[in-house]
């Protein structure tokens, strides 16, 4: 009995010392570098990952989308000067300004804006008159108070004679026409306006006439 069991604990020493040198032998090997877990490629595909995230090509920017960016940069800029210019009010966009200044009422304006906001519709001029009579009609939606204009002189074959440049304090409703008398061309020398009466010594000497709108103003409001 005593023998059996002695060979008993032999054989589990014997067992414990293979393994002990088994786990030494897979411990050296590893650290050696001979065994690789199979959780290797994993991990490989997960660094290769990572580098592609990574790669400068991925986090460069392109250029389409810097030139953009850019041009809003620029356009902030502008809108800021603008605000600065125009004392806008704190909150106000750009944008809202000049919607608000298309939609309140002008209290003036010039010949640049609309040329044809004031129009000669009639001119009398008889030789023997010192003064023409002439009619100007309001083409706007707003009465006009003053304008500024040019009368030009031409003779029968379209050479310019000489010009005048006038003012006039009038007050002239939307849509209505107003007469009022402008010095005439040529009284000391019989001209008439080639529509009135001519003289009957120099029956040739006749004008026309051509006005262009300089500047004018509305009515307050």
């Amino acid at each position: 009995m005593r023998e059996e069991r002695y060979e008993r604990r032999s054989r589990s020493g014997i067992i414990i010392v293979i393994l002990i040198v088994l786990v030494a032998l897979v411990a050296l090997f590893w650290a050696m570098g001979w065994i690789r877990w199979e959780q290797e490629p994993e991990s490989k595909a997960a660094t290769e990952a990572i580098s592609e995230l990574s790669s400068p090509s991925d986090q460069t920017a392109n250029p389409q989308d810097f030139e953009d960016l850019q041009k809003e940069v620029a356009q902030l800029r502008k809108e800021v000067e603008q605000l600065k210019k125009g004392n806008t009010p704190s909150g106000t966009t750009p944008s809202a300004t000049v919607a608000a200044a298309k939609s309140a009422p002008a209290t003036t304006s010039n010949a640049a804006n609309n040329s044809n906001a004031l129009t000669l519709t009639n001119y009398h001029h008889d030789f023997s008159q010192y003064d023409a009579t002439v009619a100007f009609t309001n083409n706007t939606n707003r009465t006009i108070t003053s304008f500024t204009g040019r009368m030009i002189y031409y003779d029968m074959n379209g050479n310019m004679l000489d010009y005048q440049d006038f003012s006039k304090s009038i007050s002239i409703d939307p849509g209505m026409v107003k007469n009022f008398t402008l010095k005439g061309y040529g009284y000391m020398n019989d001209y008439a306006y080639y529509k009135s009466q001519a003289s009957y010594v120099n029956p040739n000497r006749k004008y026309k006439v051509e006005f262009q709108l300089k500047s004018y103003k509305y009515k307050n409001e």
